[in-house]
């Protein structure tokens, strides 16, 4: 059996798999964080209030950003880092 290094790109078999996976997922877990949206918690709190690691939901704040449902309004300086504060888009 060859040993297939996963770390060369996207689009290989595994990623794939794991994406046909995921993306069952992915519009669920918006929902979660569009309602947690306040305009006052950052990325980070709302990763800790849904019980997640952050960069589990880094991307869908990107693709709520990207749907223009959420804009960035400031940033929270948390341990070191910068954390991005959202608010909702009025529609």
């Amino acid at each position: 059996m060859d040993i297939q290094d996963y770390s060369r790109g996207r689009n290989n078999a595994n990623s794939k798999l794991v994406f046909q996976q995921a993306k069952v997922t992915i519009p669920k877990m918006q929902d979660r964080v569009l309602n947690e949206v306040d305009g006052i918690s950052s990325t980070l709190d709302i990763a800790n209030k849904l019980g997640v690691e952050i960069h589990k939901i880094s991307g869908r704040f990107s693709e709520l950003k990207a749907k223009q449902k959420i804009y960035q309004t400031s940033s929270k300086k948390i341990g070191g880092k910068s954390y991005a504060v959202y608010s909702k888009t009025i529609n």
